[in-house]
């Protein structure tokens, strides 16, 4: 269950209206991204408008602010203030790991099942960076599983698990049984 105190301060905090003020309220719900679902994907308008900041040949501390930024911000708000529905991990149970790609991010959910129901165990998610978001939609899959496994590599090490992906050419390629040609 989400700190009372913490619940305060994010009802609280105020719509950014400088550079400053989404740092600081990035750098609050980036602590508890682990608990978010599509943190990145989410949190992302407000991450391009620092970058779109950082690059300008005049930064200023001032923002425009705008509808995608004000939907990110509540979004980011109110996943901060319910509480997630995480379950503690059992080492004897195989993990499922499913993970997604989009233009500029990847996604990834641990789970594991229990009586017929699948319950998550941790959120992860990350912007790609500038060359990643030039990859091929496989590509982009395949390095959203690779990342994901590093990611939780101390939960899945070990342990017996199941990737799941959308992308059928990756589900071709690990079930082909002639690895000859390029």
């Amino acid at each position: 269950k989400p700190d009372p105190g913490l619940i305060d301060s994010v009802k609280l905090f105020p719509q950014p209206t400088r550079l400053k003020d989404i740092q600081s309220f990035l750098g609050l719900t980036g602590y508890y991204r682990k608990f978010i679902k599509d943190y990145a994907k989410i949190s992302e308008p407000l991450l391009a408008k620092i970058r779109s900041h950082q690059k300008s040949k005049r930064p200023t501390n001032n923002i425009e602010w705008s509808v995608e930024c004000t939907l990110a911000f509540e979004r980011l708000k109110t996943a901060l203030t319910q509480a997630p529905l995480l379950r503690a991990p059992n080492f004897n149970e195989p993990f499922i790991l499913e993970t997604d790609a989009c233009d500029y991010g990847l996604g990834a959910v641990l789970t594991q099942e229990y009586d017929n129901k699948k319950f998550v165990i941790a959120y992860a998610s990350r912007t790609q960076t500038a060359a990643e978001r030039n990859y091929f939609p496989t590509e982009k899959e395949a390095l959203a599983i690779y990342w994901a496994t590093k990611h939780f590599r101390p939960y899945l090490e070990g342990t017996k698990i199941y990737i799941r992906s959308d992308c059928r050419a990756l589900q071709w390629l690990l079930e082909t049984k002639d690895s000859s040609g390029r």
